[in-house]
């Protein structure tokens, strides 16, 4: 049976501030995307027959699908870097 061990705190703020910093943009980007979407959503309310506006919503919307179904962590409410508080050993 493998044995939680957890790391020193060194090493886990190390691990962890490495992870953020790869990871961060992702979630800079998913944050624009969604203001991005809210905005354009009003703006397609008020002149629903305006297709740039309907594309762009569109696109949007696929482009943050997309995001989610690669990184399934943005949309969970928890936090991605939880897997690295935990190793295992045999």
């Amino acid at each position: 049976m493998k044995t939680p061990i957890i790391p020193d705190e060194a090493e886990l703020f190390e691990r962890i501030y490495h992870y953020r910093n790869k990871v961060q943009y992702i979630e800079r980007e998913y944050l624009d995307l969604r203001i991005q979407l809210r905005d354009a959503e009003a703006d397609f309310r008020s002149d629903s027959q305006n297709q740039e506006l309907k594309e762009r919503v569109n696109y949007l919307k696929n482009r943050m699908q997309d995001l989610e179904k690669r990184y399934t962590w943005i949309t969970t409410g928890s936090p991605s870097e939880i897997p690295f508080c935990v190793n295992y050993t045999e």
